[in-house]
C-alpha cells in the first residue's frame, strides 16, 4: 500500500468520532489541500477498491474501514468475516462476526477495549477459572463478539442480553457461525440478578447504564468474578469506578483509547461494607 492511501486510512484511526462521509472527505481536503470534488474520488476510489466501506448505525451512515479480512484485535482474538480459512497464526482465536448494522469492522475503540481487557483475563493472566461448569453473561450482546471471545477463551456457556432485535437476529447469525449455539443463549430481554452465578460478565453499555447495573452485575458474580466495562468517556472514569468500588469491586486495570475508558473489574467483598450490612441486619448469624 502506498504511503499516500495509507495517510488517508490513517484519518479514521486517528479520528475519536466515526466519520460521515462528508466528514471524511473534508479531512481529505485538509490533508492533501486539494478540492471537494479531488477529495470524493479520492473515497470513491477506496470504496471500489474495498479499502473501507459504507457503515449504517441509527439512520447515518459513517465510514469504516472495510471488514474484509481478519483483523488482529489483541493479542489472542482475531476477528473475521465469514469464508476465511482457518489457523492463521498458532495460539490466535477466530471470531467469526459478519458485519452488520450493530457491528462494523470491529475497529471501534469500545469493542477493542473490551476485548483486550477478556484477552487479559481469560487468556494471559488466567483470571477467571475456566471449564463447562464456569459461567459468563454479556449484556447488551450486540453482534455477539463479546459472549463468543469468552466461551472461545475457556468459560463453559454464556447467557447473552440484548433488547434490539435486529441486534438478537445478528448475534444468533454470529453464534451459528462460529458454532456456539449449544453454550451461547440469547435472551430478548435486559438482565435480571441471578445470584452469584457468573465467573465474569461484559458489558460495553454506556455510563448511565453501567452505574444502574452495579448492584445487578455485583449480586450475579461468584466471589471474585470479573466485571469487564466498557462504553465510558474518559471524563466519566472517575464517578464509574467510584460507585463500583462503595458496593465491594476492586479496580484491577484501566485502559483508554481514543476518549474511551474500559475496566476489569473483581468483586471483593471489602471488610467495611460486610460490617455496616451486619449491622443493618442484612446478614444472619
Amino acid at each position: 500500500m502506498d504511503g499516500a492511501k495509507q495517510n488517508v486510512l490513517n484519518i479514521l484511526d486517528r479520528s475519536e468520532v466515526q466519520l460521515t462521509p462528508q466528514a471524511y472527505i473534508r479531512e481529505i481536503q485538509t490533508l492533501f489541500s486539494m478540492s471537494r470534488a479531488e477529495a470524493k474520488k479520492i473515497l470513491q476510489t477506496l470504496v471500489h477498491e474495498q479499502e473501507v466501506s459504507y457503515h449504517y448505525l441509527y439512520g447515518a451512515t459513517y465510514v469504516e474501514k472495510s471488514f474484509l479480512r481478519p483483523v488482529q484485535i489483541s493479542d489472542h482474538f482475531i476477528l473475521k468475516p465469514p469464508g476465511f480459512g482457518t489457523a492463521l497464526t498458532p495460539g490466535t482465536i477466530e471470531i467469526i462476526v459478519e458485519q452488520g448494522i450493530s457491528f462494523g469492522s470491529g475497529t471501534h475503540p469500545t469493542t477493542q477495549l473490551c476485548l483486550s481487557a477478556i484477552d487479559f483475563c481469560l487468556n494471559e493472566q488466567q483470571m477467571v477459572r475456566c471449564g463447562p461448569n464456569f459461567f459468563c453473561a454479556d449484556i447488551g450482546t450486540g453482534s455477539g463478539v463479546l459472549a463468543m471471545a469468552m466461551v472461545l477463551s475457556g468459560l463453559g456457556s454464556c447467557h447473552a442480553y440484548e433488547i434490539d432485535p435486529v441486534s438478537i437476529n445478528e448475534a444468533q447469525k454470529n453464534i451459528a457461525l462460529n458454532h456456539l449455539e449449544d453454550r451461547i443463549r440469547v435472551f430478548e430481554n435486559t438482565m435480571k440478578t441471578e445470584k452469584n452465578k457468573f465467573s465474569m460478565i461484559a458489558a460495553n453499555l454506556r455510563f448511565p447504564t453501567l452505574v444502574a447495573l452495579s448492584k445487578m452485575i455485583f449480586d450475579s458474580l461468584t466471589q471474585n468474578g470479573i466485571a469487564v466495562l466498557s462504553g465510558v468517556r474518559e471524563w466519566e472514569a472517575r464517578e464509574l469506578t467510584t460507585t463500583y468500588a462503595a458496593i465491594g469491586f476492586e479496580l484491577i486495570r484501566h485502559q483508554e483509547q481514543k476518549k474511551w475508558s474500559a475496566f476489569i473489574l473483581k468483586k471483593v467483598m471489602k471488610k467495611g461494607i460486610e460490617e455496616k450490612q451486619y449491622k443493618n441486619g442484612k446478614k444472619k448469624s
